[in-house]
């Protein structure tokens, strides 16, 4: 099949499961924050504690995200939403005894995956400009960018942070184009996730190309769009990006 041509001189990535394996760190370290909260219950439920975290069942995170919350209130909101899910009184101190067990554990196991620094290097070889955007917060981005040797890595880096609002907003991708020094039209976005990274770059005036790194196939709304699963199915070219598909993303009726 011949490849897709996108006609970009900038791209823009995701950071949290598109250059490191966030949903296993967090959840490794999950574990032992639930641990720290709730030291009588056994590792079994540790694990589920964490795993109900991390998919915030709550919705608390899209709130952060939209600016009605701020990082810390989130953080308690999700956590105060496990212990009341399995009936369990929430100490005082809750998140701060969480998050001082959490940060060094989840720090610790940071992965980047093996395609990023030669994809980057690809980048940089035909001159494409590369950029990070993410929801996460500033403080929470920069130590995992440390971690896993990236943190010099982009010419632009916009989080929930720089505008108090992030993703699916076409704001934030908009700022991180001007920040990157490139139009959207000539931008592509790589993400993950299918309304924050897919719907929000398209909406935005971005080529998004969807990366599927486990294969799944999330249902949305109809739309044509690249999809990958690693970025060395990326090629970076004089004046573009080559992508090997073009899907279609079937509709959920």
């Amino acid at each position: 099949m011949k490849p897709l041509r996108l006609p970009t001189k900038a791209v823009l990535l995701d950071i949290d499961d598109t250059l490191v394996d966030t949903t296993s760190a967090m959840i490794g370290a999950g574990v032992v924050g639930m641990a720290a909260v709730w030291p009588e219950q056994d590792p079994q439920w540790h694990e589920h504690a964490s795993v109900r975290f991390r998919t915030d069942p709550g919705g608390f995170f899209r709130r952060y995200t939209a600016g009605e919350l701020d990082f810390e209130t989130m953080r308690a909101h999700r956590l105060a939403e496990v212990g009341a899910a399995h009936g369990l009184p929430v100490p005082s101190r809750a998140l701060e005894m969480y998050e001082e067990a959490f940060r060094p554990a989840f720090l610790a196991r940071q992965h980047r995956y093996d395609d990023v620094l030669p994809f980057l290097r690809a980048c940089d070889e035909v001159g494409i400009a590369v950029g990070a955007l993410t929801n996460s917060s500033e403080d929470a981005t920069l130590p995992k960018l440390e971690a896993t040797c990236l943190a010099d890595r982009f010419g632009a880096l916009v989080t929930r942070d720089t505008l108090g609002f992030g993703k699916p907003d076409a704001r934030v991708f908009r700022a991180a184009c001007e920040r990157l020094g490139s139009e959207p039209s000539r931008t592509a976005y790589i993400g993950d996730e299918w309304e924050a990274d897919i719907v929000g770059a398209r909406d935005a005036g971005l080529h998004p190309i969807w990366l599927r790194r486990r294969g799944d196939n999330t249902p949305g709304a109809p739309l044509d769009v690249p999809f990958i699963t690693s970025l060395a199915e990326v090629s970076p070219v004089v004046d573009g990006l080559e992508v090997p598909d073009l899907g279609a993303t079937p509709s959920t009726g």
